[in-house]
């Protein structure tokens, strides 16, 4: 219900600054997708490859919703998985490092690391090799 409700505010709003959604879509991708690419290229320099690994396996099976995109739910899920599923263990990295760092986000660049992160998941191949490329793709 309440997505339905966004999905048509969020709508709404682009008919009103826009002659159509199709108009609005069309000028707001670009930007989203270089802002994205973007806040990509930087978390990767601000995070080594095992937390990076770490913070895409604790987002194996996670739906995203976005009231989740922030800071908080990152944290939250990230340490669940660290705690209950050792997932740092599984990649070499230290869970209190990769906490802090992810403190250090605003909720915008922590909205990327979550969907970059998620998105791993969604590909044709999820395995360590793969893991490896999606890690270091440009």
């Amino acid at each position: 219900m309440f997505r339905r409700h966004q999905q048509e505010e969020q709508e709404g709003w682009l008919k009103e600054l826009f002659q159509s959604r199709r108009a609005g879509a069309e000028f707001m991708l670009p930007w989203t997708i270089d802002t994205y690419v973007t806040t990509v290229a930087a978390l990767k320099k601000s995070f080594s490859p095992a937390e990076l690994k770490t913070v895409i396996d604790a987002h194996k099976d996670v739906r995203i919703d976005t009231a989740h995109l922030r800071v908080a739910h990152l944290l939250l899920q990230v340490m669940d998985r660290c705690d209950s599923d050792g997932v740092h263990s599984r990649h070499g990295s230290d869970p209190r490092e990769l906490e802090a760092k992810c403190r250090q986000l605003d909720d915008g660049k922590a909205a990327v690391l979550i969907l970059w992160a998620s998105a791993f998941w969604r590909g044709q191949s999820t395995g360590e090799q793969a893991m490896e490329k999606y890690i270091t793709l440009k």
